[in-house]
């Protein structure tokens, strides 16, 4: 039975409901009837092994991926309803679905800045496009955000000449010069050195602590128990467990999530990113990974090495 999440356990319509969410790719089914309920200033992360639909589900959110079936709904405003008796969703008609995605800001694993812009005209560049506004009125705005993440001096600087804390902080401020009531975060601190994390995980926490809404999928640990007001954990494509950062922390269901993540690592379903753990693991290029795969099977229990430490305080 898929796991239903809501925080206050009670019948008010919460801030954003996504509700019994299917999906596939082909006749691979991403996400098994998922349903997550989010309260207005509540933080949310979610973990679990790659190939476990968390950033299908995330990006279902903001129409990055379209659903198959089920509803979603923010603020009351409905983005996606399911007729009686179908099996199939539908979205409302376009103008109401852009309105709804423009209360979202997305920032993802790899920034996805543009590198022909500077800083500041990264920032500027979504206001004057898709709200039509003025460089002189957004100004005042693009300084405040990029004083907020310690970058108002880089402002004329290009990306390629910033760290990738940098980067990402600067796609941050980006994503709240649309005035953002939610923000999505998927991935946000994976491609980074570790020593750069800290200045993305700073940035995060003063926003949570303005009560910004935010779903934040993530394989650091200790990055989703810093900002996280509860933790979902997912894993082949449903909901398995939910709760504070405290309570994952007890060992109540630990062979049970050692076995998920044994299963999810040993699933075709994430064999393209075998190559990506392993290069992490030996340090090495994909070539020389793909020249040595006909040994898959030792691989795999390598893989499954690198989660069971990624998970640590998930299997302890």
């Amino acid at each position: 039975m898929p796991y239903t999440t809501n925080k206050g356990g009670n019948d008010t319509m919460s801030f954003i409901e996504m509700d019994h969410i299917r999906k596939q790719f082909g006749n691979l089914e991403v996400l098994k009837d998922v349903t997550l309920h989010v309260d207005e200033g509540e933080v949310v992360s979610i973990i679990g092994p790659s190939g476990s639909g968390k950033s299908t589900f995330l990006r279902c959110l903001c129409q990055l991926e379209t659903i198959d079936g089920g509803t979603i709904t923010v603020d009351g405003d409905v983005m996606v309803s399911q007729p009686e008796g179908s099996r199939r969703s539908v979205y409302a008609p376009p103008a109401q679905v852009r309105a709804i995605c423009r209360r979202m800001g997305m920032c993802f694993q790899h920034f996805n800045l543009f590198p022909h812009m500077t800083v500041l005209d990264n920032i500027l560049e979504a206001p004057r496009i898709v709200k039509g506004m003025k460089t002189e009125d957004i100004m005042p705005t693009a300084e405040e955000l990029l004083k907020k993440v310690g970058l108002w001096d880089k402002r004329d600087e290009y990306p390629s000449r910033l760290s990738g804390g940098q980067q990402q902080r600067v796609a941050i401020a980006r994503a709240l010069a649309m005035n953002p009531d939610i923000m999505l975060f998927d991935e946000p601190t994976s491609a980074l050195d570790p020593e750069l994390t800290g200045e993305v995980l700073r940035t995060i926490k003063q926003l949570a602590d303005e009560e910004m809404t935010m779903i934040i999928v993530t394989h650091e640990m200790a990055f989703a128990k810093e900002v996280a007001d509860r933790v979902i954990f997912m894993a082949d494509g449903l909901i398995q467990e939910e709760g504070t950062p405290q309570q994952f922390r007890k060992p109540a269901k630990r062979t049970e999530r050692k076995a998920l993540l044994k299963s999810s690592c040993a699933s075709n379903r994430i064999y393209r990113h075998r190559y990506f753990c392993l290069c992490r693991l030996f340090r090495v290029a994909p070539s020389i990974i793909h020249a040595l795969d006909a040994e898959h099977n030792i691989y795999d229990r390598k893989i499954y090495d690198f989660y069971e430490k990624e998970y640590l305080f998930l299997l302890k």
